[in-house]
């Protein structure tokens, strides 16, 4: 009978253990990782937060000590050569100055010779600007600011269609 209690308090135990673990877990990576494993028909490929994405945004706004952002993700999406997506996204204090680094970047980005001005329109109730850029840069990006987050992501996929599709999907998912 002592024997049987044993067994009974170190089942309960292990499955406590394993409980406590696959929750830590999932609340580790649903805080951290803001990408779905999926959007559209392609998979999540890279993702990096912390301090390298924090500088590698803070570079591509050429660490203007203005710009301040609170933290920043990047995340690779791939399905085949022709569908590829990249995120950079960054984490404003407030969502005023997520849309006030959204305005300065639309500002700013037609006149860098490497995008074209932008053109806005509205995708799932949110403003999104569209800009072309440089073969080398990738040819179609999107950007835009959603409560206290400012995005942009290059789609590489010459059909519009498809990239409007894709940012309807990130823009509910993410």
């Amino acid at each position: 009978m002592r024997k049987n209690i044993s067994e009974i308090y170190l089942a309960i135990f292990i499955i406590a253990v394993i409980a406590i673990t696959v929750s830590a877990y999932l609340l580790t990576e649903s805080s951290t990782n803001i990408f779905p494993s999926k959007l559209g028909d392609m998979s999540l490929a890279f993702y990096r937060d912390g301090d390298i994405a924090m500088k590698e945004v803070n570079g591509l706004h050429g660490n203007n000590p203005d710009i301040k952002i609170e933290n920043a993700y990047i995340a690779n999406y791939r399905n085949n050569p022709d569908s590829k997506a990249k995120f950079w996204v960054s984490d404003s204090k407030t969502s005023e100055e997520a849309s006030s680094l959204l305005e300065t970047m639309n500002v700013r980005v037609g006149k860098t010779g490497m995008f074209s001005d932008s053109t806005p329109m509205n995708i799932e109730g949110i403003p999104v600007y569209f800009v072309t850029g440089k073969p080398e840069l990738g040819l179609y990006h999107y950007f835009y600011a959603k409560d206290k987050r400012v995005f942009w992501i290059q789609i590489d996929n010459p059909d519009e269609a498809y990239r409007l599709n894709f940012m309807r999907e990130a823009i509910k998912r993410i």
